[in-house]
């Protein structure tokens, strides 16, 4: 019998150190790793500022992308042996969800995975963690997934109650917007398509969990109409593979890696024989390629090529736009700022191609038209671009998108909406009824067509239905030089109408299916690369704080050049991101006066 001493270091002491040491010599990843996973929500497209990262330094949530790369590297990685999520999205949208399981399945293919979740409370919830290998649930738990449902709201009664008139002209029986203040309830455009999306988005989630699970597409749907199922039901219909708390999912995964003594019966998952863990953000800091800074050119050595991606993230703004700073207000993609983002990646010699990322739901015709141009402008100059889809690209963000050498959506995706709506809410009557007295002088016939104060005349609402005309056409003229299609057919499919990135691909208006990560590669093809060489991303534009304090010397793009040029971002001042908060779009927001929207 052997006895330790006071002082002198114990069994448990040299193993703890032993990991240490391990653990820095594989730079911070410990041989026979699992990696860890906590979703009780999405990762989201973008960072942005932060605030609060200042006081919080290292504890900011992963974006989309990082999580995406860090899974597809861990894959490869022999000191990575498995993977335990828990999967517990309150509330989620199909596109990100759709990049997030692709790389969990291919982890899933090559090394253990394990899901587990006190609940799953909705439908991408567990077609999200249908991705791994085994699928474990709390007893008390329920398997929601009970299908996919819309839900508009009318206030048309309710403004007629209030004495408020909405005027609003739209292009596109399809487009559905104005519906919330001049309809009561659905109009049968409407109808259909919010129909045919979520019929689309069915499909989709059902054929992959039925892959998963190995199950027939018609066992899905009818466990669905059961849905939420209790542990016995969702067991029976094999939705899940094992009931049973966290401390056995940890065992278990320990027991699949190949940990000894590890087993979800009688092993201690934090047990000193578990396999070590770490959290996936903590790894994909630990693998991220660090950007080197830009080094004079050697005569006849070639740098690794570089891609630039140009998020576009947010409803689209004239001018500057800019990331959410306070507690109210949203982030805003600036027609403006993603232009120059897009000038200054093209101005980059070393920059092979461009991918233009886009999570936005529309906004501004003019701000869409800005970026568009620049679009344009880049692919005139031999520099290919694509666009790549995330949860939304549509109205406004299809337009900034359409004119790409290829598009990539997601299956999931909401795109296409090609349609132009403007209008006013005309509050006369209920200040009549509030005694709010109001009156006004002009100098020319139009100058307050625009005032809550009275309906537009005759003469105005002409005027408002021609530029409206005038948009409408100038979109589907421009979607059918984008897409080389004819102007007929892309009327055919626009007209306001939504459609998901399957139904869209079907319908010519993207052209493959996948995350980012498929548009990155599209995009070393166009640029003569292979898909599987390495290539250095750098990402426009900046969203730190030294990119917001540090503002650019001109609007025009850095010399490529110059070494400089690489570390040169869209700055923006602190102020302008202030004032930008005033004009966020939020909630009733799209009562704009004077200014059309995609």
């Amino acid at each position: 019998m052997f006895a330790f001493l006071p002082g002198i270091p114990g069994i448990d002491d040299l193993r703890a150190l032993g990991r240490r040491v391990d653990t820095a010599r594989h730079r911070g990843v410990p041989d026979g790793c699992v990696l860890e996973l906590d979703l009780l929500a999405e990762p989201q497209e973008t960072g942005g500022f932060d605030p609060l990262a200042l006081i919080n330094v290292g504890n900011r949530p992963m974006v989309l992308r990082d999580a995406v790369a860090a899974i597809h590297r861990a894959a490869d990685d022999p000191r990575v042996a498995g993977l335990i999520a828990r999967v517990q999205l309150p509330a989620a949208t199909a596109g990100p969800v759709q990049e997030l399981r692709a790389a969990i399945s291919a982890f899933s293919d090559v090394k253990p995975s394990l899901a587990w979740a006190e609940t799953y409370p909705g439908t991408l919830s567990y077609y999200l963690a249908s991705a791994f290998r085994e699928v474990w649930m709390q007893p008390s738990g329920t398997v929601g997934l009970v299908g996919f449902a819309t839900n508009a709201m009318f206030l048309r009664d309710a403004l007629d109650k209030a004495g408020i008139e909405a005027q609003f002209i739209a292009r596109g029986e399809y487009k559905s917007f104005a519906n919330l203040f001049t309809q009561d309830s659905y109009t049968d455009s409407h109808r259909e398509a919010d129909s045919r999306l979520i019929e689309s988005l069915q499909a989709q989630v059902w054929q992959a969990v039925a892959d998963s699970r190995h199950l027939e597409s018609s066992e899905v749907d009818a466990l669905a109409d059961k849905a939420p199922l209790l542990r016995d039901d969702a067991v029976i219909g094999r939705l899940i593979d094992r009931i049973g708390f966290r401390d056995e999912a940890y065992g278990r995964i320990g027991e699949l890696v190949g940990a000894p003594g590890i087993s979800p019966e009688t092993g201690d998952a934090d047990s000193e024989d578990a396999p070590p863990r770490l959290y996936l953000s903590r790894y994909a800091k630990a693998t991220a390629s660090r950007p080197s800074p830009p080094m004079p050119p050697v005569p006849g050595r070639k740098g690794k090529p570089t891609i630039a991606v140009v998020t576009l993230h947010g409803p689209i703004v004239s001018g500057r736009g800019g990331p959410q700073v306070l507690p109210i207000g949203n982030s805003s993609a600036g027609g403006d700022t993603i232009a120059a983002a897009l000038r200054e990646a093209a101005a980059d010699d070393s920059v092979s191609a461009i991918v233009l990322r886009v999570d936005s739901p529309g906004g501004s015709v003019t701000g869409s038209e800005t970026i568009w141009r620049e679009v344009n402008r880049v692919r005139d100059s031999g520099k290919p671009v694509v666009a790549s889809m995330g949860a939304v690209a549509a109205s406004g963000g299809y337009y900034v998108s359409m004119s790409a050498d290829a598009i990539v959506a997601n299956a999931g995706t909401i795109t296409g909406s090609i349609g132009v709506v403007t209008g006013k809410l005309v509050a006369r009557e209920l200040k009549d009824r509030l005694g709010v007295g109001s009156d006004s002088v002009r100098t020319n016939a139009n100058a307050d067509a625009w005032s809550i104060n009275q309906p537009f005349t005759d003469a105005q609402h002409a005027h408002v239905e021609a530029e409206a005309d005038l948009f409408y056409t100038d979109f589907v003229e421009r979607v059918a030089a984008g897409r080389t299609m004819t102007v007929e057919a892309v009327d055919a499919v626009a007209r306001g109408r939504v459609w998901t990135g399957a139904d869209a691909l079907e319908h010519g208006l993207v052209d493959e299916l996948g995350g980012l990560r498929t548009a990155i590669n599209r995009a070393k093809v166009l640029s003569g690369l292979d898909p599987d060489d390495d290539v250095r991303l750098i990402n426009y534009p900046g969203s730190s704080l030294m990119d917001m304090l540090r503002p650019k010397p001109s609007s025009q793009p850095a010399a490529a050049s110059v070494p400089e040029a690489l570390a040169v971002l869209v700055g923006r001042s602190v102020a302008g991101v202030l004032s930008q908060a005033d004009r966020s779009l939020t909630g009733v927001s799209a009562l704009w006066l004077g200014e059309y929207r995609f």
